[in-house]
């Protein structure tokens, strides 16, 4: 049992009482609110870790409830749990009340919601072991790529592999493309943060430049995991980022455009971050399309 006290705020009963079946015995405390006044006023009485609120609920809403919460109590970890098109909600997270949206799949997905909140608790959020189910983990490949044409190999590589593996490599290699080559192209940096290669060319990366690859999977879904050790994203940036391709605002912007593909193409896109120091991007695809419903935000930053 975890050393921790979380609040779900929910306005659906058996929502509540689902959350509350499946966790009530691996925090030291959680509780349940139908609503942000009844959850505030609870906020006012006891210290919570971490509240998760639903979007849509009568009188506040989950985003005016959850911007309260950071206003009042800005040390408590903050999440939304909806089954509302989470694009919609961008533009909230960019006010820095929540940087994690998590989807009401069909059928619920319990061990997603419960790896994104110890996520947000615990701070340890690298590896996609973390986002595997327990026990089941397997790693299939590893690389360490030290060029672009390396980079080339490996993607193809893992796409071989998971098409003989799992039937169906889908757009992984649309995906790993884009999150490869902006690894190459965009993390390293020159002084005054001006990207040191140029894109499209030939790029031998210098030992501290080197980005690390890991192919790995459980019996419901397979995990792409790509760390560099520049550290060059933020959460801010790559909101924005984010936010300018869901309203077209960056329809001619090429930076971004990259990441935003790589959400719409995977099941799941996981995006985290140690500031100046490594970028960890994951891409997670469900064997059979298991779970149905909008696509999630989920970016960390430690």
């Amino acid at each position: 049992m975890a050393d921790y006290k979380v609040l779900f705020v929910d306005d659906e009963d058996y929502i509540r009482s689902m959350l509350s079946a499946y966790f009530n015995d691996k925090f030291e405390e959680m509780d349940t609110a139908d609503c942000a006044a009844a959850a505030l006023e609870m906020l006012g009485r006891a210290r919570y870790d971490l509240v998760v609120s639903d979007i849509n609920m009568p009188g506040m809403d989950g985003p005016d409830f959850l911007t309260e919460v950071q206003a009042r109590y800005p040390d408590v970890k903050r999440a939304l749990l909806t089954s509302s098109n989470i694009d919609d909600y961008v533009a909230f997270a960019r006010s820095g009340a929540v940087s994690s949206i998590i989807p009401k799949t069909v059928p619920f997905n319990f061990d997603e919601i419960e790896d994104i909140i110890m996520g947000l608790l615990t701070g340890e959020i690298f590896g996609a072991e973390r986002y595997l189910r327990k026990g089941e983990a397997q790693v299939l490949e590893k690389y360490c790529i030290k060029s672009s044409s390396e980079a080339r190999a490996a993607r193809d590589a893992i796409v071989e592999i998971v098409g003989e593996k799992f039937g169906n490599a889908g757009d992984s290699k649309i995906v790993l493309d884009e999150i490869l080559m902006n690894a190459i192209y965009h993390a390293p940096t020159r002084a005054g943060g001006i990207e040191k290669y140029s894109q499209f060319t030939e790029v031998e990366l210098e030992p501290a430049e080197y980005i690390f690859v890991e192919l790995g999977y459980d019996t419901e879904k397979y995990a792409v995991t790509v760390l560099d050790k520049c550290g060059a994203l933020t959460r801010d940036i790559v909101l924005d980022k984010l936010h300018r391709q869901i309203t077209g605002e960056g329809f001619m912007d090429e930076s971004g455009r990259g990441l935003h593909m790589c959400r719409l193409f995977a099941d799941r896109l996981v995006i985290n971050i140690e500031r100046n120091k490594r970028t960890e991007v994951i891409i997670m695809n469900y064997i059979g399309g298991k779970y149905r419903g909008y696509k999630p935000l989920y970016i960390n930053e430690v």
